[in-house]
């Protein structure tokens, strides 16, 4: 929890414009995604350019806002659920803020533009989500070193996994997202094993999920306790395990529902590999084929591009040069101090290029097979697993912390 030391006013009620910013930007920020350190520094930022008495605290589901008053505090409590991250919303609201903050517009005119952006549905079709599904598990496959098999089954799931998020979207069941897609994509894949043949099925499973496991979560949760914020960061951490693990089991019932028989497949198609190349292409493309999913702007595509490309620069050095552990550690380094530089001198929002970098250097398919290496009864892989996803976790976070120490996404405030 945050408290303002600075020079301070008595509360200006409730309905008054600046209380109503206050309050609809925590809002906003909550549901874009923001993590409560980050949210509790910026509410307390605007605060203090309005001069008002503020202590903030956050977590997962709620924020809590007390303005002070004389003797007194009025306590202001949001129950927020967690929204899908949305970058386009992302940017935004943190424009509005900035225009508020620097005298642009006034309090009032920051709320009902606030209200506007975050009544505002993805711009992209359904069609085009759903390929973009498709798209990145085919990436993701090629990554991973799979086959003309595996991207054509990759794909394949990444759609269904694409088509069933936005209909449990639509008929409110997202809490059983994660357990249905992988029940589906778990019969599916063996479906097609005896379809068209053999081929990799780890591969194609794990790419076909790929946008469901809770990497960035997991990465939230340690960064938060980091921050010594202990009740979201542990919170966050939760939530992730619980998901993976509702995954690992959907696809252990999934996979069980029907079991591919050996030397009895339909048409048994050759399986071809892609040349070394194709790996290269596939990890420069990636976080363009998230653009839909996280309904980025198309003029941020390029930042999100060279943010991923730098990430991956680092990662790859860092893997060179000493250890897969320093190599992430290099690789989230780099992404933040660039992320933090475009911030600071764009005045964007450092996540747009942090999301996108981050995609594919998140440890969630390492704590996937972990999970399912303890539900095979294969414990020694399954703790070297946890062990690995750790240690990839805490040196990821470790180099983002570092990048805030060496540049601040924010120019400082000037001391009255």
């Amino acid at each position: 929890m945050l408290e303002m030391n600075s020079k301070k006013v008595l509360f200006p009620g409730k309905n008054s414009p600046e209380v109503k910013f206050i309050v609809e930007l925590g809002k906003a920020f909550h549901k874009c995604g923001f993590s409560s350190y980050a949210l509790e520094e910026r509410l307390m930022e605007v605060a203090s350019k309005f001069n008002i008495a503020l202590q903030v605290y956050s977590s997962p589901t709620g924020i809590f806002l007390s303005f002070e008053d004389q003797d007194a505090f009025t306590t202001t409590i949001l129950r927020v659920e967690p929204g899908i991250l949305d970058l386009e919303k992302i940017a935004l609201t943190n424009e509005i803020s900035n225009r508020v903050l620097e005298n642009k517009i006034t309090a009032k005119e920051g709320v009902d533009l606030l209200k506007r952006v975050m009544s505002k549905d993805n711009r992209f079709s359904f069609w085009i989500i759903v390929f973009s599904y498709a798209a990145v598990s085919a990436m993701v496959s090629i990554i991973m070193g799979g086959g003309l098999k595996e991207l054509f089954v990759s794909s394949f799931l990444g759609l269904i996994t694409g088509i069933i998020f936005i209909i449990t979207n639509k008929l409110n069941l997202t809490r059983l997202l994660e357990f249905i897609c992988a029940a589906s994509v778990g019969a599916l894949s063996n479906i097609l094993y005896t379809t068209i043949g053999p081929y990799d099925q780890s591969v194609s499973i794990i790419s076909g999920l790929i946008v469901l496991f809770p990497g960035l979560t997991l990465i939230s949760g340690i960064d938060e306790i980091a921050n010594r914020n202990l009740v979201s960061g542990t919170t966050r951490l939760s939530s992730a395990i619980f998901i993976l693990m509702f995954i690992v089991f959907g696809v252990a019932l999934g996979t069980d529902l029907f079991f591919p028989h050996e030397n009895s497949y339909i048409l048994n198609i050759k399986n071809l590999t892609f040349p070394l190349p194709f790996k290269y292409i596939a990890t420069l493309l990636a976080p363009l084929t998230f653009i839909a999913i996280l309904n980025a702007r198309t003029k941020d595509a390029p930042v999100m591009l060279v943010s991923s490309l730098l990430a991956q620069i680092g990662l790859y050095f860092g893997n060179r040069i000493i250890s897969d552990q320093i190599g992430i550690f290099f690789a989230s380094l780099v992404l933040g101090s660039f992320s933090n530089s475009w911030a600071r001198f764009s005045k964007g929002s450092q996540y747009i290029p942090l999301i996108s970098g981050l995609i594919l250097l998140v440890p969630g398919v390492v704590g996937y097979q972990s999970l399912s290496s303890f539900l095979s009864k294969d414990i020694n892989e399954g703790i070297m697993a946890a062990f690995n996803m750790s240690l990839r976790a805490i040196a990821l976070v470790t180099g983002l912390l570092c990048s805030n120490f060496m540049i601040s996404a924010y120019k400082p405030k000037k001391q009255d």
